[in-house]
């Protein structure tokens, strides 16, 4: 998506390196540091906003907030009118 400005707040100190956020997220936003064992979060921006990865974490590393200022985010019904 271009023109967001997604956000992605994630706790370290709750994670505990299970890899889910990084296997759910089907845009690939969301890499594995193997060094670290933990996620990062890269290329923000393509997010999807579908909430997989917060989901999916079952110690609330994880919080999503979409930019629903952006372009994409704003619908427009008058082509159904």
């Amino acid at each position: 998506m271009i023109g967001t400005n997604h956000q992605i707040q994630y706790d370290a100190s709750k994670c505990v390196g299970c890899k889910l956020c990084y296997k759910a997220c089907f845009v690939d936003v969301i890499r594995w540091d193997e060094e670290a064992k933990r996620p990062v979060f890269k290329y923000v921006e393509d997010c999807e906003h579908c909430f997989y990865c917060a989901a999916v974490c079952a110690k609330d590393a994880i919080v999503v907030i979409p930019d629903y200022a952006s372009e994409h985010m704003l619908q427009s019904f008058e082509r159904y009118q």
